[in-house]
C-alpha cells in the first residue's frame, strides 16, 4: 500500500534526523 510505504519513510526520517541530533550533540 502507498500509505504503508509513505509512513515508513516517515519514520526513517525521523529515525534519521535523531540520529543526526545524536551525533551532533556528541
Amino acid at each position: 500500500r502507498v500509505e504503508n510505504t509513505t509512513n515508513r519513510q516517515v519514520t526513517f526520517c525521523k529515525r534519521r534526523n535523531g540520529l543526526l541530533k545524536k551525533a551532533y550533540e556528541l
